[in-house]
């Protein structure tokens, strides 16, 4: 079965209205209770069996054929919205600043079209919570979510990748995106007077060394043709001009594509603290906060799903990537049990003022998108069952 645009233009309609219902209640993490309502209103009322699934949903259609699975997640980000949209959010300090309720959206889209027909195949659209760092995919993994799943595909919206013009769809087999770690470090001196730094143990230079020698070993250290991101995001220290604290606090993230990467920074940021504290007087604590592995896509799932997406929105729109986002996705857990494809759409519409990167307070999306994004993940579902069908894909 093949599902067109032109067969479902009523549809956008109602996914638009879905996103902007989404877009008005985020909520962050696990715990999703008003979003969980909303998704299981909609799927009810669609004729469908939702059923829970760690913290988060799933329901199948369909009674024959291998099942396959298409993926949203639905959490948002601790960010104050500055859209101004008429549907902004109403919960401050909380945002779908990445796309997540337009995902949510389009995989209730494909509820809905789904609702009281006979696709030719089973699939389980599979509503995650947790993605923006909580892990969310493990536990639903962990409640049955990939039970007899043959294959897997999702999609992002956004601006992920600088290879996409926008309303493109890009794909690319192998490393998507990177492995995305955290680490957290101490150095712990003497306090004193400003005045007087002789009569302290000023940890401060300490962690200056610290920052520059971490940028130093991420030039010199690993291989310059492979892609490795080191930032150093939060330094905390210090409560007034004249007092030398007792600590230095640093926090980054640490981004990379293969084991080797990660084992060498998680062991060269540890051991260059630990030198630079014994150099300075100071003491080293090192937290190294394991993130998700690297999300691997399956080839032939991605050239099925390649495919798919060429003949829902026409090859003029589909592109073969080349440049692995060092972003970080817990979809990858996924592809670790079973094979599938994550993929990108552009939605940014820059004559109509969406322009904005993911993660902005000002992010927006070209609704126009919403349903391209459930036909090409349902007409993708379709492919992968038919390939499984046939033994074609494992």
């Amino acid at each position: 079965m093949t599902f067109a645009l032109d067969a479902f233009e009523k549809m956008g309609t109602r996914v638009v209205e879905h996103r902007r219902a989404l877009h008005r209640i985020p909520e962050i993490g696990l715990e999703l209770p008003e979003t969980i309502a909303y998704v299981e209103a909609k799927l009810a009322a669609a004729g469908a069996i939702p059923r829970r699934c760690g913290m988060g949903l799933v329901a199948d259609f369909g009674s024959s054929g291998p099942l396959v699975a298409i993926r949203a997640d639905m959490d948002g980000l601790p960010i104050v919205e500055e859209t101004e949209l008429p549907f902004a959010s109403e919960r401050h300090g909380r945002m779908h600043a990445c796309g997540h309720d337009v995902h949510t959206a389009a995989l209730l889209g494909c509820a809905e079209i789904l609702a009281g027909t006979e696709p030719g195949f089973r699939v389980r659209l599979a509503f995650q919570p947790g993605e923006e760092g909580f892990f969310g995919a493990v536990g639903m993994i962990e409640g049955g979510c990939l039970d007899d799943v043959r294959a897997i595909v999702g999609g992002h919206v956004g601006d992920l990748s600088e290879e996409l013009e926008p309303g493109q769809a890009g794909f690319m087999p192998g490393f998507l995106m990177a492995a995305a770690d955290r680490f957290r470090a101490v150095f712990t001196g003497q306090g004193g007077h400003g005045a007087e730094p002789h009569r302290a143990r000023d940890p401060i230079p300490a962690l200056a060394e610290y920052i520059l020698a971490c940028q130093s070993f991420r030039a010199r250290e690993f291989n310059q043709t492979e892609p490795v991101v080191i930032s150093i995001c939060r330094v905390e220290s210090g409560s007034a001009h004249n007092i030398i604290p007792e600590q230095a606090f640093i926090e980054g993230t640490v981004r990379t594509l293969s084991d080797r990467n990660r084992e060498l920074a998680e062991r060269r940021l540890r051991e260059i603290g630990e030198g630079i504290a014994l150099a300075t007087g100071t003491r080293f604590l090192f937290d190294w906060l394991g993130g998700y592995p690297p999300l691997v896509n399956h080839p032939g799932a991605t050239a099925i799903a390649r495919a798919a997406a060429s003949s829902t929105l026409g090859p003029d729109r589909v592109v073969d990537m080349t440049k692995p986002s060092m972003g970080g996705e817990d979809f990858a857990y996924f592809l670790k049990r079973v094979p599938g494809c994550f993929w990108y759409m552009n939605t940014q519409a820059p004559a109509l003022g969406i322009d904005k990167p993911n993660h902005n307070p000002r992010f927006d999306v070209d609704e126009r998108r919403i349903l391209e994004l459930a036909l090409v993940n349902l007409n993708a579902a379709a492919a992968l069952a038919d390939a499984v069908a046939r033994g074609e894909l494992g």
